[in-house]
C-alpha cells in the first residue's frame, strides 16, 4: 500500500481521535474533511479500509486462543516478504517488553501486512511505531503501553 495511505491514517489519528473512548471518530464528515485537506479518493478509501480492518481485528473473533498466548510466534512466508527483519524483531521486542500481548501483536502484524512491503528499514520501523500506537489506542486499558511507544517515537526523532 502506498505511503500516501499512511499519511491519511496519521492525519486521521492526529485529528479525529476520541480520547475519552479510545477510538478513532468515524463520522460522515470524515471523508469530506479529508477531501478538503487534499487527500484523493483512492487514498481515503485505502485508509478507511485499513481502519475497518483495525475494527475487525479488535473483535473477539480475532483474539488468539489461550494456548497461542504461551507459544512462540513464527512469521509466515507471506509475512516475511512484507515485514522486514527489523520490523519482525521490533514486534518481538514489543511483546517481550509487555507492550504487546498476543492479541495486540496479531493486530499489529495484520495491519502492517495490510500496509504492504516497505524496503527502507528506517521508514518501516517508523511505520511500525505508528501502527502499534493506533492499535494500542483502540484497545481498552492500554494507556501506559501507548505512552511508552509514543515516548519511544518522540525519543527517536531527537536523534
Amino acid at each position: 500500500m502506498k505511503e500516501d495511505v499512511l499519511d491519511v491514517l496519521l492525519y486521521i489519528f492526529e485529528n479525529f481521535q476520541d480520547e475519552e473512548n479510545n477510538h478513532i471518530l468515524a463520522n460522515d464528515t470524515l471523508v469530506e474533511a479529508l477531501e478538503d485537506v487534499g487527500f484523493t479518493d483512492g487514498e481515503i478509501k485505502g485508509a478507511i479500509d485499513w481502519l475497518d480492518g483495525l475494527v475487525l481485528a479488535t473483535s473477539e473473533s480475532f483474539k488468539p486462543t489461550p494456548e497461542a498466548t504461551q507459544s512462540i510466534r513464527l512469521f509466515s512466508p507471506q509475512e516475511q516478504l512484507v515485514l522486514t527483519p527489523a520490523v519482525q524483531g521490533a514486534i518481538m521486542y514489543f511483546e517481550q517488553r509487555g507492550i504487546l500481548d498476543a492479541h495486540a501483536r496479531e493486530m499489529v502484524i495484520d495491519r502492517m501486512t495490510a500496509l504492504g512491503q516497505q524496503e527502507d528499514e528506517e521508514v518501516a520501523l517508523e511505520r511500525l511505531r505508528w501502527v502499534v500506537m493506533m492499535v494500542l489506542f483502540n484497545m481498552q486499558d492500554r494507556d501506559a503501553e501507548f505512552a511508552w511507544v509514543e515516548n519511544l517515537e518522540k525519543g527517536s526523532q531527537a536523534h
